[in-house]
């Protein structure tokens, strides 16, 4: 009896998350194709829109951070737009980065502070390749007379991790990592009639297809409560779990140049492409709720795992970045000191144990390839 319960269970399973699946991968005949621009000019045409410009961190992917810097770069970007809001920096230090960015004195060991001083990231911000974007502002900034230079806002809340010992004493920042930025976009930018170019997790933008129970108010929208439509998102391409799925969507669009942006994603091609069945840009983590029957906890499963590939596949945002194929994204080198500064990596493995999360290993295991880039998809 009940291994026949068992296996009527599972079928509902498989049949909820099935229909749901294909629901939200349905596939419309005679979408029109994407406008596709070069990446740069695409960003730049939406500031004439938008006051802001939402671009998805998929975090440590080498050519992403590459991107950041050579957007900045583009003269027409300080001129035009002036100011960046980024998730990887701890909003306590906005004094030592503006200091260091306007050609300042600053340590190695303070301006450190700014990317590894934050509240949500796992166990801190480790990808080179933030630590240089905030050089490459430097010297970007040396070139530009004082009033046309471009500013960083740190939108990590100010926490003092010297405060901090115990996990009750660091959730409440937690609570912060949204409405922290928000504030600081409503009032240094929207506020006074600028834009700004803001570098965020995906799941910092709007997520419209989450479940209301579990659809809480990200940095766009408690910016939008007061200023509607001011964010234009975009996401990137980084392909599928399935490697035949990345293939076929680079074969579709192979006459992208890289970097490229598409737009829009719904309503285009680009939206069957993503939405191929039996293509996944992830794959699901199922949550347990309480009080749910086998077959409603199956269906919200459903909807959460929808919610998260739409993320995380680039189907929410209003135009998608293309970087190159799946194959070619890598991963951006560690910075060095997690592993060479034996008092850096003890503080981190403090706030790892406060935050109840694994410790860092004692060790660096050896690789015989880490040399060469790692694949950014494992």
């Amino acid at each position: 009896m009940k291994t026949c319960l068992a296996a009527s269970v599972a079928l509902v399973v498989a049949a909820v998350l099935a229909s749901t699946s294909m629901a939200g991968r349905a596939q419309t005949p005679n979408r029109p194709a994407p406008t596709v621009r070069p990446a740069i000019d695409g960003i730049l045409a939406a500031f004439e829109k938008h006051r802001l410009v939402g671009l998805g961190d998929m975090h440590n992917m080498a050519q992403q951070e590459d991107f950041f810097v050579t957007l900045i770069r583009d003269p027409r970007f300080a001129k035009e737009v002036g100011n960046v809001v980024v998730e990887f920096g701890a909003g306590a230090h906005q004094d030592i980065l503006d200091r260091y960015v306007n050609g300042g004195d600053v340590s190695y060991a303070e301006l450190r502070s700014v990317w590894s001083d934050g509240v949500g990231w796992v166990p801190t911000v480790t990808g080179l390749g933030y630590a240089n974007f905030f050089v490459q502002v430097r010297t970007i900034n040396l070139s530009l007379p004082p009033e046309q230079r471009l500013r960083v806002w740190l939108g990590e809340p100010a926490i003092d991790w010297s405060t901090i010992k115990t996990r009750e004493d660091f959730m409440p920042f937690m609570s912060q990592r949204d409405s922290y930025p928000a504030t600081i976009i409503k009032r240094e930018i929207l506020a006074k009639g600028k834009k700004a170019l803001v570098i965020y997790g995906a799941g910092h933008f709007d997520m419209p297809d989450m479940p209301a129970e579990f659809r809480v108010k990200g940095l766009q929208n408690l910016v939008e409560d007061d200023y509607p439509n001011a964010f234009f998102n975009v996401l990137p391409y980084w392909g599928f779990v399935e490697k035949a799925c990345s293939v076929a969507f680079e074969q579709t669009f192979r006459d992208w140049p890289t970097p490229s942006l598409a737009f829009p994603v719904r309503g285009s091609t680009i939206e069957d492409a993503l939405r191929k069945p039996g293509c996944r840009a992830s794959v699901p983590n199922p949550i347990n709720v309480p009080n749910k029957t086998e077959a409603e906890l199956a269906a919200l499963r459903a909807k959460i795992a929808l919610a998260e590939e739409n993320m995380l596949s680039g189907m929410n945002g209003d135009a998608l970045l293309y970087l190159g194929p799946a194959a070619t994204l890598t991963r951006t080198p560690q910075e060095p000191s997690i592993y060479l500064d034996a008092a850096y990596r003890a503080e981190i493995n403090r706030r790892n144990q406060i935050r109840g999360l694994q410790l860092l290993p004692n060790a660096i295991p050896f690789e015989p390839n880490a040399v060469a880039p790692r694949p950014f998809r494992p």
